[in-house]
């Protein structure tokens, strides 16, 4: 993992060049698993975190924005199930077609580009029937979130609070069109995953962290508590409301 880090930091000055590399990676890496190393533990911990914080009563509903070939997806409702967490519900939601245009300040430092991490609906459920999921319990959302997430989905699939929420959809863009749409749905105690909190390291006006500080502009009475990185550049929250 260290070695792929830092090829991919040296050839990165390189678009053309990394592109091609991107592409060959994941082309070749057909394994079910994260490429976030930390993220599987986090949401074990997230889920952990949501039944303490609920003691006795349901956690809320499990939103995933950026499955990818759906291996932390099958982790929180692994988690949930050997918790004992029946009533959650898991909505995952992609484009299965890898990330959309990169524009504007989603383009700095030429580490995203259209189509990256691309994988198709067919490979991601093969997966999930393949690990046993209950395709009963969970709803996969197909589309770029600017078309899919709006408030018709919301009433369609009877959107309830969230106990759990992973935004590791790497863009600005994609991470603030997935906040707004949660607004009503992140609520005191939600727990909340940011798998690409450090991705740009530019900082707090750029990526996942420039789409947080908007979100609670907009939402002045919630709090987002920090509390640990995981591996590579994820962050975690839990949510407060102001008393």
């Amino acid at each position: 993992m260290a070695i792929k880090r830092k090829l991919a930091s040296i050839i990165r000055h390189c678009p053309p060049l990394f592109k091609l590399g991107s592409k060959l990676y994941h082309t070749v890496d057909s394994g079910f698993k994260s490429l976030s190393p930390g993220a599987p533990g986090a949401i074990e911990w997230a889920f952990e975190k949501a039944a303490e914080l609920h003691p006795g009563g349901p956690v809320g509903d499990y939103y995933e924005f950026g499955l990818y070939k759906g291996y932390t997806f099958y982790t929180a409702y692994r988690t949930a199930m050997r918790m004992g967490l029946v009533q959650t519900r898991f909505f995952g939601f992609d484009s299965f077609q890898g990330l959309p245009q990169v524009e504007d300040m989603d383009r700095a430092g030429g580490r995203f580009f259209k189509g990256q991490f691309a994988c198709s609906r067919e490979q991601v459920e093969k997966s999930l029937l393949k690990n046993g999921l209950d395709f009963n319990k969970i709803r996969l959302i197909e589309g770029f979130y600017e078309d899919t997430l709006t408030d018709e989905l919301k009433n369609t699939i009877e959107a309830g609070p969230a106990g759990v929420v992973l935004l590791d959809c790497d863009l600005y863009s994609s991470t603030n069109t997935a906040l707004s749409w949660l607004e009503g749905l992140i609520v005191d105690k939600t727990v909340v995953l940011f798998d690409d909190w450090y991705s740009f390291t530019e900082g707090e006006k750029y990526g996942q962290q420039r789409a947080l500080n908007e979100f609670v502009q907009r939402n002045p009475s919630l709090v987002f508590e920090p509390v640990s990185d995981y591996e590579s550049n994820g962050r975690t929250f839990i949510v407060r409301t102001k008393a």
